[in-house]
Formats: C-alpha cells, sequence, structure tokens
C-alpha cells in the first residue's frame, strides 16, 4: 500500500494517495479547523494485496479551548459508511496535538478507491483542529509518518518572522534561519543559539515546523522575554532564492581515545550576518548536539549523540579556501 496521508501544516494541505474534501472547515496556522458539523472525507486507493488485512488509521489533532475550559468537539470516523468510532473525547485538555491510533478490522477496506471521513460532532462547542492523518497496512506500520520526515527534510531551510512580549505586548523581531544538517534527514525539534551582538535565544518548533515559542535575551539585556516565530519560506539548502549563506564544516568525532572523520555539518542558525558562538539542538528522532565557536567562528568543538548511543566528541573546521 502506498503512504496515504494528508498534513495541513501548510495550504494547501500535503497529501499522499489521497484525495480530500473539505465541507465546514478552514486553514489556521499549522492545522485546520473544523466547525461543528465540519468533515474532512479523505478518498485513497487500496490494492487488492492490501485490502483483506487490517490497517491501522493515526489522527493528530486537539479540541479548542473554551475559554479556560475544556472544549467540546467529539469525533466521529467512518469508512466506507461504516462506523470506526463515534463521539470520541480527544484528550489532552486542549494544548497540545494528540495522536490516537485506530484498527480498521481486516474486511473493512475495499480493493480500489475507499473512502474515510471524520467529522466534528454536530453539538460541538468549540472547534476541532486535525494537523494529520495517515493510514498504514498493519505490516507497513509508520510507513506513511516516515514519508511526511522525509518530504519535510526535502526543504529544510526554514526562515521564521518572528516576535517577542516587550512591556507594551508583542512587537517585531528580526527575521531568523534554522538549518541543521547532519545528513540524518529527520526535522528540528528544539534550536538554542547565542551570537557575537550578545543576544540568546532557546525555541521548541512544532511538529509541523510551522511556527516555534521560546525565549530570547536581547544584546545588552539582563531579562529574558517570550519569543515566537511563524514559517515564512522553506528552501532546499542549497537553494540560491533563499538569500542564506550556509556555512559548511568538516567533523571529527571523538570516541576510543582517538578523532574520527564524520562526515560534515551544515548550518544556517539566528539572524542572517551575525556570528554564531554556539548553537545546540535536538531534532524529532531525538538526535542532538551542542557546539560552541572560536572567536572567528571558524572552528567549534562540542558534543554530539545519535539517539540510543552514547554521546561523542565533535569538532569541525570550516574549508580553506584557495584562489589561485
Amino acid at each position: 500500500m502506498e503512504p496515504t496521508y494528508v498534513s495541513f501544516a501548510q495550504t494547501p494541505p500535503l497529501t499522499g494517495n489521497a484525495e480530500l474534501t473539505v465541507e465546514g472547515g478552514h486553514p489556521a496556522g499549522g492545522h485546520l479547523a473544523l466547525g461543528a458539523g465540519g468533515s474532512v472525507t479523505m478518498t485513497f486507493q487500496v490494492p487488492a494485496e492490501n485490502a483483506h488485512l487490517e490497517a491501522t488509521l493515526r489522527i493528530v489533532a486537539l479540541v479548542s479551548e473554551l475559554g479556560g475550559e475544556i472544549g467540546y468537539a467529539p469525533l466521529d470516523v467512518t469508512v466506507g459508511g461504516q462506523p470506526v468510532v463515534r463521539d470520541w473525547r480527544i484528550p489532552g485538555g486542549g494544548d497540545l496535538p494528540q495522536r490516537m491510533d485506530f484498527a480498521f478490522p481486516a474486511g473493512m477496506l475495499s480493493p480500489g478507491a475507499n473512502t474515510l471521513r471524520l467529522t466534528s460532532g454536530a453539538g460541538a462547542r468549540s472547534m476541532l483542529w486535525l494537523y494529520r492523518v495517515t493510514v498504514d497496512s498493519v505490516w507497513e506500520r509508520d510507513r506513511s509518518a516516515h514519508a511526511l520526515d522525509r518530504h519535510a527534510a526535502e526543504k529544510p531551510l526554514l526562515r521564521y518572522a518572528t516576535r517577542t512580549l516587550a512591556g507594551r505586548g508583542w512587537q517585531p523581531g528580526p527575521p531568523v534561519l534554522a538549518y541543521v544538517g547532519t545528513g540524518r534527514h529527520s526535522p528540528l525539534a528544539q534550536l538554542a543559539w547565542a551570537d557575537s551582538s550578545g543576544a540568546e535565544y532557546a525555541v521548541t518548533l512544532t511538529g509541523e515546523l510551522h511556527e516555534f515559542y521560546g525565549w530570547c535575551r536581547p544584546p545588552g539585556s539582563t531579562a529574558p522575554r517570550e519569543f515566537r516565530g511563524d514559517l515564512a519560506g522553506r528552501w532546499d539548502a542549497d537553494d540560491a532564492g533563499s538569500g542564506a549563506t550556509v556555512r559548511t564544516f568538516e567533523v571529527e568525532a571523538g570516541w576510543g581515545g582517538g578523532w574520527h572523520r564524520a562526515g560534515h555539518l551544515d548550518l544556517a542558525v539566528g539572524v542572517a550576518g551575525v556570528r554564531l558562538t554556539r548553537v545546540s539542538w535536538r531534532d524529532q528522532h531525538g538526535n542532538n548536539g551542542t557546539v560552541a565557536f572560536d572567536g572567528r567562528g571558524d572552528g567549534f568543538v562540542g558534543t554530539h549523540q545519535t539517539v540510543g548511543e552514547g554521546a561523542v566528541g565533535y569538532r569541525g573546521r570550516a574549508p580553506v579556501t584557495v584562489k589561485g
């Protein structure tokens, strides 16, 4: 079965093996907001060899809050008109998206076109926010989620419009870049950095990468401020149209009492044109690193950790370009 998914992280939605119809809903910054009675219909193809098998439906969603109270927007799910769940209460209180898995019993799917429908209950009093929907045959678990991850890694160079919370409310901040290329092909989850202006930043990115939230300490300030960013553009790392300068460092890993070649690290982080003094990151798979730069920003030392393994030494140097 082909990877089958819909992601509402962008407009129009990203789809795989799916045709989409939305009624009573609208895009709302990284998700689809459904009102009472609103629905998403997803038509997808199932090959004959998979039709007799069980399948797994994964939904990432939340129910928006009602003021300070828990919201109410029960979810109905049908496939080919057959109910999968009715009046499902999405947990979590409405502050974070929830991941929910449901089984399509063997025989529920048919060879060829199948229709999946997600509906917010007619009596809903708040909004149902949908982030992504995936369908996988039982023996191909997470295949569609991995396909979405690969798509996110295809254009990993991100630029965010930012704002900071100052005394008079939210004020515009400088555009910032977010790109750490280690060859892992996993989107960023967290990013922290400091630069030569004296500013410090630390942010957590949403799973869909459409925004981040964290703090910053502006140059010359002792007090941190809330810091938010909204995705303004994304590009391939080598796309000249981004206008960004991506720095490449030749890297060595330290283990077993010695240093060993370990590929390269590509960076475009922070305010364009301002030299980094340190940067730390974690991707969505849990791989992480932290490095501090020398005075010119041409070399660094730090640590790197691949998920499931111990930390190793990590040092890098920008290649010297010889003109002649």
